[in-house]
């Protein structure tokens, strides 16, 4: 018997780009200029569950470099204001 994947959470529906909390998170300091390395220790986590989250929000925003990534978070972020 197969279980059914989790529907995406209300934060997730919310982003504009579709990203998680933790992705939004991750993009933060990728757009801060650190490296997955550095990204790892910071959030305790490996150094590879960071280039896996990297990937997804490099093909969840459609770029291709961690530059346009950090780009689009600008974007993002400036039309998520409201003032």
């Amino acid at each position: 018997m197969r279980q059914r994947p989790r529907p995406p959470r209300a934060s997730t529906l919310a982003n504009a780009a579709g990203l998680t909390a933790r992705q939004v998170e991750i993009l933060a300091l990728v757009a801060q200029g650190l490296a997955n390395a550095e990204i790892a220790r910071r959030l305790v986590v490996s150094t590879r569950t960071v280039d896996h989250h990297v990937a997804a929000v490099l093909k969840k925003l459609g770029v291709r470099s961690r530059r346009d990534a950090a780009a689009a978070l600008a974007a993002l972020d400036a039309g998520g204001s409201d003032s």
